[in-house]
């Protein structure tokens, strides 16, 4: 099974859209609006070239987590949070964080095979609310507000937000988006791994190393990742004026030398915020 993902991660990585074809509507500066949900399910986000190129000047880590309760529990641990450990923590509490901005239930009943990491979660300080834009951004400013580019279920089919209507449709979206994060959360409950989780494994054993994976090629193949694919989602719109990336986050990112996607979310966040303050 694991030479398989290896197969379609390299795809992933070298080739960026050789899983599917997608007819997809341009916009300046060379952005596009996919028609269709990746491969993995996640969806196609428009991004800044020039966010990317700004992002890239600065080698600077990003802002430290706060999140010291976590921090400390895992100190306390006798060894280090395995990879999959970290891929559940991060991805249990984006799920919360994404189901009550979809106005749903977030709580998992059970979790066997990640019983005590479910517990560290539960107990751990909630997370600041999502900040949802209620105006529909202009066509050059998409790629700053990740939750309209959200797919959600219309009439003629599934679409991103940004194409099919207004601010309920984000809200229904993001309920989509929770129910896509809570079946892989059932997924990894009852079996401990995933399809999703073999990518994350070959990716940083096969690739992650490599100095073109800190290109564009690399962020776009992290983003298929549903863990990766939220965190631009969440931090990008998380209240607050900058990213606050929680510890299991922090290390997740570490194991997969995600910097270009860790720099990339740090100034898109801040360029999204002069937009919101500029409009004011």
């Amino acid at each position: 099974m694991k030479s398989i993902f290896v197969t379609s991660l390299a795809c992933s990585f070298l080739f960026v859209g050789c899983a599917h074809k997608i007819n997809s509507t341009a916009l300046p500066g060379n952005w596009k609006v996919d028609e269709r949900a990746l491969s993995t399910g996640m969806p196609n986000y428009p991004l800044s070239e020039e966010v990317f190129a700004h992002s890239q000047k600065t080698q600077d880590r990003s802002p430290a987590s706060t999140d010291q309760e976590l921090a400390e529990e895992l100190e306390r641990g006798e060894q280090k949070a395995s990879l999959r450990r970290l891929y559940f923590r991060a991805l249990y509490q984006q799920w919360q964080d994404v189901a009550h901005a979809g106005q749903g239930e977030a709580k998992l009943k059970s979790c066997p095979q990640y019983h005590h990491d479910k517990t560290v979660m539960d107990e751990a300080k909630p997370s600041a609310e999502l900040f949802i834009v209620g105006a529909k951004p202009q066509a050059e400013h998409l790629p700053y507000y990740p939750e309209w580019a959200l797919n959600v279920k219309t009439a003629g089919g599934t679409r991103p937000v940004w194409t099919a209507g207004g601010k309920k449709l984000v809200t229904s979206a993001l309920k989509s988006h929770a129910f896509k994060l809570r079946r892989e959360l059932n997924v990894l409950c009852e079996e401990g791994t995933s399809d999703a989780y073999f990518r994350l494994e070959n990716m940083v054993n096969y690739i992650a190393g490599k100095p073109e994976f800190q290109q564009q090629e690399g962020l776009r193949a992290l983003l298929k990742i549903p863990v990766f694919s939220t965190m631009l989602l969440v931090k990008s719109v998380q209240g607050g004026p900058q990213v606050r990336f929680s510890h299991h986050e922090e290390e997740l990112l570490q194991e997969v030398k995600g910097f270009q996607l860790q720099r990339y979310i740090v100034e898109l966040k801040k360029q999204r915020q002069q937009l919101i303050t500029g409009s004011l």
